[in-house]
């Protein structure tokens, strides 16, 4: 059942850094106050959220070891047994089940699966699991995998990084970046970016592998977002826009806490969590702050975007949604136990498929559609009650009286 609420915003947030230079502080808020993105007080009224209802579940064999990959309508899970499965994401179904081991989480895209474990790679057929290539590594992989139009890139322990050609596997090229990738790596186009341990961004030539630029950040970087600029948070508490180009410092803005996983964006604003607990909206441009939101647990990924509304899950059953124009709370949905990942969209959905798909740490797959409620009922039931007539009625009290009986409310 999905349930509107409010949360109170309330202390002082963290400070502005606008460009590379000076700081803005940012302005107390009234309690139970949300800023929108005119800088004024936003509307009581929660935004409109769809409601769910249970499509199906699904409980699998064992509880995943990784996040799950996705290609389509299909998820590919890695499983604490030992298991890689497939699940079509519309029916709940078990496509297939195969015996693999993983380092890693899978990726998935072009119509392979390819898993990292036991010294190899090993791409799979998405259709039925049957194995396509392997190619074994002299070292274990360190960070998740990146599938991308083809691009297979992987990153080793050993601070090598591998590109391959993910159809069949042949190498294109390699390189030494004499430090450890910590988290996925991400593409923009003609150029791949990637997180080091030592708090560098290493931005690479997709073709060629060849270094474009780096930059040095005085926390370890998290999950790259890379856009017209490259959007990144950090251990330093920071967030921050980056140039594509060169990487030069367009604006950083200072948190409560550790930025957690990969930032969100539309077009005109950036959104991250913290490990202050806090959910926030920062003008895309220039990085001045739209709105933010306390939130009742800790988070552990970035927001995740379904529509206009941002959905933010951390370790415990509860998904929470807000809007994404004015920080508004819109909801939330208990699970029936703690995710093991953020909620999956499938954007295209029509009822009876679902729109939303959660994975719990017990193995269980929910599918979440849109609620079709009860039939309403005819605009005209029930009638408003009769009223005593008069002793002489005039064509005037006639137009009246049948005003009086038209048709009532619909029974919600």
């Amino acid at each position: 059942m999905l349930v509107a609420f409010s949360f109170p915003s309330l202390g002082r947030d963290a400070v502005a850094a606008q460009g590379s230079g000076g700081q803005d502080a940012a302005a107390e808020p009234q309690p139970g106050r949300q800023r929108s993105t005119a800088g004024k007080e936003a509307s009581a009224e929660p935004p409109a959220v769809l409601p769910v209802d249970v499509a199906w579940t699904t409980e699998l064999d064992a509880g995943p070891l990784h996040l799950p990959a996705y290609d389509g309508t299909r998820a590919f899970i890695s499983l604490r047994n030992g298991e890689l499965v497939a699940v079509d994401l519309r029916t709940g179904e078990l496509v297939w089940s195969v015996a693999q081991p993983a380092d890693q989480a899978p990726v998935a895209g072009g119509g392979v699966v390819i898993v990292a474990g036991a010294g190899e790679l090993i791409a799979l057929r998405a259709g039925d699991g049957l194995p396509h290539w392997r190619l074994p590594l002299a070292d274990r992989v360190a960070a998740p995998l990146l599938l991308n139009t083809g691009w297979l890139i992987v990153a080793m322990a050993s601070g090598e990084l591998l590109a391959l050609r993910a159809p069949d596997g042949r190498e294109m090229w390699r390189r030494p970046l004499h430090g450890t990738p910590t988290v996925q790596p991400a593409i923009a186009g003609e150029r791949l970016l990637v997180s080091l341990s030592d708090g560098r961004i290493a931005t690479l030539a997709l073709g060629t592998g060849a270094v474009l630029w780096e930059r040095e950040l005085s926390g370890r970087p998290q999950g790259i977002l890379p856009l017209d600029a490259v959007f990144v948070g950090a251990t330093d508490n920071h967030m921050y826009r980056l140039s594509l180009e060169n990487g030069d410092y367009e604006w950083y803005w200072r948190a409560g806490g550790d930025i957690v996983g990969t930032p969100a964006a539309d077009a005109d604003r950036v959104y991250f969590t913290a490990r202050d607990n806090v959910l926030r909206a920062l003008d895309r441009g220039n990085g001045a702050r739209r709105w933010r939101v306390y939130l009742a647990g800790r988070p552990v990924v970035g927001p995740v975007p379904i529509g206009s509304v941002l959905a933010v899950s951390g370790v415990s059953p509860t998904v929470t949604f807000f809007d994404a124009e004015t920080g508004q709370p819109a909801g939330e949905y208990e699970a029936p136990g703690d995710l093991a990942a953020p909620p999956h969209s499938l954007p295209n959905a029509v009822p009876p498929d679902p729109r939303l798909t959660l994975l719990t740490r017990d193995g269980e797959i929910i599918g979440l559609a849109a609620a079709v409620g009860p039939l309403r009922l005819d605009l005209g039931f029930p009638p408003h009650p009769f009223l005593p007539l008069p002793e002489r009625l005039s064509p005037a009290f006639m137009a009246e009286w049948h005003e009086l009986r038209g048709p009532g409310p619909p029974i919600r």
